[in-house]
């Protein structure tokens, strides 16, 4: 599908990708839509951070299970009661291969609008942990690398997700892949194709040593070239970082060859602003 006529200019992007209490986020949901209805952002997306089991690594992060009811009423309260902005619900599914059983039955038991697939722990290696930024693991960083790009195309492949959330975030602490593995950035793309899963690029560029926003330009017009639809997402873990760095996200959109964004809504391709 593509998206808007008429001479209105573009609407800047939906943000999709936004934490609120209910994870490690510090907004409420009310605060988080508020803000992006500031931006005059057109919609919103609340992706809170939720386990495929209800004991993992990532439970101090995630929803618990106990509290998926309350998370689904709030969000689709708000959504309610907000006539100036599209606000969907969604959560990030922490993609690890062994939990997709789980995901597979505790997805479809709730009315999600969609679902962000992330990837934070490898083998059991929670690679964004600063306690482990000095982790014997980092003095070969192509094997974590490639087992991240690996872990990228299950995720597609497991075909539960509308986009991939921050494609190179194993680089945070600053790593760079060697040449060996773009043949696993190419396998894991080739599965988002072949799925069509959308891959986002997360603007968040200032929260992690590395300064870059994910995933780089070289892997956005590797995408591109698949034709993979694109989402622009803040990752936002405050109110205040919805909608952040919009511009500068826009441009390497632009720079990467995009020239539309897709709508989560409607699943229309809509344009990008810009010249």
């Amino acid at each position: 599908m593509s998206g808007t006529g008429g001479g209105a200019p573009p609407a800047p992007p939906g943000d999709y990708h936004v934490h609120t209490t209910y994870s490690d986020g510090s907004g409420s949901v009310e605060e988080c839509v508020a803000r992006a209805v500031a931006l005059g952002l057109p919609e919103i997306g609340i992706a809170d951070h939720l386990s495929g089991v209800e004991h993992s690594a990532w439970d101090a992060a995630s929803v618990p299970f106990e509290r998926l009811d309350d998370y689904v009423a709030e969000v689709r309260g708000v959504a309610a009661r907000h006539d100036d902005i599209t606000v969907l619900l969604g959560v990030e599914a922490d993609y690890v291969t062994e939990h997709e059983a789980g995901f597979a039955e505790l997805l479809p038991a709730y009315p999600f609008d969609y679902v962000v697939g992330g990837v934070h722990v490898l083998g059991g290696f929670d690679f964004d942990d600063p306690a482990k930024r000095g982790d014997a693991r980092w003095s070969d960083p192509d094997t974590l690398f490639a087992a991240n790009y690996q872990a990228v195309r299950r995720a597609a492949e497991f075909g539960r997700f509308a986009f991939i959330a921050h494609l190179d975030y194993i680089g945070l602490w600053g790593h760079k892949p060697g040449p060996g593995v773009d043949a696993g950035i190419d396998a894991a793309l080739d599965a988002m194709a072949a799925s069509g899963t959308a891959i986002e690029l997360n603007t968040d560029r200032i929260s992690d040593p590395a300064g870059v926003m994910y995933p780089s330009v070289g892997i956005l017009r590797r995408a591109r070239e698949r034709g993979i639809p694109l989402v622009i997402s803040s990752d936002a873990h405050a109110a205040e970082h919805v909608g952040r760095l919009w511009d500068e996200g826009i441009a390497a959109a632009r720079q990467a060859g995009y020239r539309e964004t897709l709508r989560l809504s409607d699943r229309a391709l809509v344009p990008l602003p810009g010249a």
